[in-house]
């Protein structure tokens, strides 16, 4: 999502994959360039792409030799993360590092929207699980895998909720 949001903005796109697979959907998403994070050299890559220096970075994972790449923004630039990447990237004169939660806010869903009316937003779904494969579900989270790992919560028949959870989860007004 970010990689095509920022590229309804204007906005030149390195983007970094993991595996050939990885590299072949940031592609159809739309990135200028596209790079395997496992196996190219991304030091290279940053400066074929920018040889003055990334004006930006968007970190959404610590990887290896991310340090090395984050030194290649330019004075000036920033990088932002999500709170909860680690190693946290580390600041250094001149660029501002900036973490952030996903927060919602009526200015940003207005901005969102109007990104979003430009032209339908592609989601990649590498697989949907039902309640009952929820441990396996885990455990693919964990391992390679493009696209988006779906949970699939839905009621195949509405049941009743037992007395003894009415009385003690639920509101008696909600009941």
């Amino acid at each position: 999502m970010a990689l095509q949001l920022a590229k309804r903005m204007g906005v030149q796109v390195l983007a970094v994959a993991s595996g050939k697979d990885g590299v072949e959907l940031v592609k159809r998403l739309g990135a200028d360039m596209a790079v395997d994070g496992r196996t190219d050299d991304l030091e290279a890559a940053v400066k074929k792409f920018a040889p003055e220096g990334l004006d930006a970075v968007m970190l959404f994972a610590g990887m290896e030799g991310s340090d090395k790449v984050l030194d290649l923004v330019k004075q000036g630039g920033r990088i932002a993360y999500p709170n909860g990447v680690e190693p946290e990237p580390k600041a250094r004169p001149g660029v501002e590092v900036i973490a952030f939660d996903g927060l919602p806010k009526p200015d940003v869903f207005v901005h969102l929207n109007e990104l979003v009316e430009v032209d339908p937003f592609r989601v990649e779904i590498s697989r949907t699980y039902s309640m009952y494969e929820m441990p396996q579900a885990i455990i693919d989270v964990q391992r390679h895998h493009i696209g988006k790992l779906v949970l699939a919560v839905k009621s195949e028949q509405k049941r009743a909720v037992p007395m003894s959870l009415r009385n003690r989860w639920l509101k008696p007004s909600l009941v």
